[in-house]
């Protein structure tokens, strides 16, 4: 049962959808109420019993809620306009009932002051003590030999309010929720905007954001021009710092910057430390390639240009 549509509320808090499958739920718990009734005959099982005529008549329409009920679900579930609308109609004609039912009992509850005395009183018990079937008032005769009928009466008609109200309002809410399935009310289109928020859907399903990236970019390690880095660390230093040190200039001639010499050992600290000391026949090499960059360093002979 899906509630992605927005069809409005029930009861002000649960989606209609919901709500109407609850609906469906309280009048299939009044029919069994009313198959207890018709059962045991007990008037606390029912709404109505103050007259005889239609005694039995809301319970019987009651007890067919029993299936009513259960094709108004199945309608909720798949979304069928027709059971829904099935399921509705037999609310109407119970409500109808109900009003019907409710104007018969107070119009005889209006006989409660002098029932005792009444002709109709009197006949009921004369057909009891012969032992003759008749139907005898007795919830009228315990009110009218308690003398409680003025309150009786307006008890009957608060309860019947009340009563008829919560059956009228789910009524009218489940024949909102099928005027909703005939008129077709469409689904939503997600864009990401959800009424949870995207963020609790991606925790629900155990993802992480697929924007991680945009908020957190990667550092290159290049600059963000994309040229070489202006400096390679201790050995560029220490180059440099031998050059001076030895009166060597490290800008030397285009065609003289393939192979540069400098007394590494005695001038560049950590880079050379362990390598022999320079001599003219074996001197530490620090080689550049034509773009300047640092291949390697060796042992090799110094140019007679570059000894000192």
């Amino acid at each position: 049962m899906a509630f992605s549509r927005d069809m409005g509320t029930c009861c002000m808090v649960l989606p209609l959808k919901l709500g109407v499958g609850l609906i469906t739920m309280f009048v299939f718990s009044q029919s069994l109420m009313a198959i207890m009734a018709l059962l045991t005959g007990d008037i606390r099982f029912q709404g109505n019993g103050y007259n005889m005529a239609f005694y039995r008549l809301p319970s019987t329409v009651n007890a067919l809620g029993i299936c009513f009920a259960f094709v108004g679900l199945l309608g909720v579930y798949d979304d069928n306009p027709w059971m829904v609308k099935l399921f509705n109609r037999f609310q109407l004609v119970k409500l109808i009932v109900a009003a019907v039912t409710m104007v018969a009992d107070f119009w005889t509850l209006r006989k409660c002051d002098g029932w005792l005395e009444s002709e109709e009183h009197l006949q009921a018990s004369q057909f009891g003590s012969t032992g003759l079937e008749q139907q005898q008032n007795k919830a009228l005769d315990m009110l009218a030999e308690l003398h409680v009928c003025p309150w009786a009466r307006w008890a009957y008609l608060i309860g019947f309010s009340v009563d008829f109200g919560i059956c009228a309002y789910f009524a009218f809410k489940s024949f909102l929720y099928e005027s909703y399935l005939y008129s077709k009310v469409p689904y939503p289109i997600d864009f990401g905007f959800e009424r949870h928020g995207a963020e609790g859907r991606w925790q629900f399903y155990g993802v992480k954001d697929p924007r991680i990236d945009e908020r957190h970019p990667v550092k290159l390690l290049a600059d963000d021009a994309g040229g070489a880095p202006a400096s390679y660390g201790s050995t560029q230093e220490a180059l440099a710092s031998g050059a001076g040190g030895d009166g060597l200039s490290t800008s030397m001639p285009q065609g003289r910057r393939g192979v540069v010499g400098s007394a590494v050992a005695s001038t560049a600290g950590g880079f050379a430390a362990g390598l022999p000391a320079a001599t003219p026949g074996n001197t530490p090499m620090a080689f550049r390639s034509i773009d300047g960059e640092l291949r390697g360093a060796g042992h090799g002979s110094v140019p007679p240009s570059a000894q000192p």
